[in-house]
C-alpha cells in the first residue's frame, strides 16, 4: 500500500502566517541559527557573519513555505508547525554550508565541508556511526596514532570537545594532553579524507 502524505492547505499555512507573533518568532528562528552554528558545527565566524548568515537562512525558509510553495509542511510528520519550520531550517543550513564551503569543526579541528550535494541528514547527527568511527580510528591508527590520541578521538566522536571535559574524562594532565591533542591535529588530513569518502 503506497504510504501517503498530508500537505498542509494554502488556507492551514494563510492561518499560521495571520496568528503568528512573527517579531518574537523570528527571534526564535535567528536563535536557532545561532546555536546549531555554533554547536553543531562549531563555527569560528564573527558576530556579523553569524547574524547575515542567520538571518538570510530563516528568510529564505520563509520565502520556499509561503511565497514559493517550494518547502511542502507534511503535518502526518510535523503536527506542529513550529517544528516543521525548525526541522527545515536545520536542513537548510546543512545544505548551505556544504554548497558554500564552510568550514565544519571536528572539535577545534577544522576540515573544509566541499562536497556540493544535498542532504537532509546533518553533519553531527549522522557523522559518527559506529561503523565511520571505526574506520576513523584504524586510519588514525595506520597514520601512527598513540593510544592517547585515539582516546581524545573518541571523546571528540562522543561529542565531548572541551579539554578541560576530555583530560577529566581520560584522567590526563594537562601536558599529556597538550601533547596528544597537537599530534592528533597533525593528523586532521587523515580524519578529512574520511569525511569525504563518506560524503560530508
Amino acid at each position: 500500500m503506497e504510504d501517503t502524505k498530508t500537505i498542509a492547505s494554502d488556507e492551514l499555512l494563510l492561518e499560521q502566517l495571520q496568528n503568528r507573533d512573527w517579531e518574537k518568532f523570528w527571534v526564535r528562528l535567528m536563535a536557532r541559527c545561532f546555536w546549531i552554528l555554533r554547536n553543531r558545527y562549531g563555527v569560528k565566524w564573527k558576530n556579523d557573519e553569524l547574524h547575515q548568515f542567520s538571518r538570510a537562512i530563516v528568510g529564505e525558509i520563509i520565502s520556499k513555505v509561503f511565497v514559493d510553495k517550494e518547502r511542502k509542511w507534511y503535518i502526518d510528520s510535523y503536527p506542529n508547525f513550529e517544528d516543521f519550520i525548525v526541522s527545515a531550517i536545520d536542513s537548510h543550513i546543512n545544505n548551505e554550508l556544504k554548497k558554500k564551503e564552510k568550514l565544519v569543526f571536528f572539535g577545534e579541528i577544522e576540515f573544509v565541508n566541499d562536497q556540493a550535494k544535498q542532504s537532509n541528514e546533518s553533519f553531527a547527527d549522522d557523522t559518527f556511526t559506529d561503523q565511520f568511527r571505526k574506520q576513523v580510528s584504524d586510519a588514525l591508527k595506520v597514520a601512527g596514532s598513540d593510544d592517547d590520541e585515539l582516546f581524545i578521538f573518541e571523546c571528540l566522536a562522543d561529542g565531548i570537545e572541551k579539554a578541560e571535559d576530555i583530560r577529566t574524562e581520560l584522567g590526563m594532565d594537562e601536558a599529556t594532553y597538550h601533547n596528544a591533542w597537537r599530534r592528533l591535529k597533525r593528523r586532521r588530513k587523515v580524519i578529512q579524507e574520511k569525511l569525504a569518502a563518506n560524503g560530508y
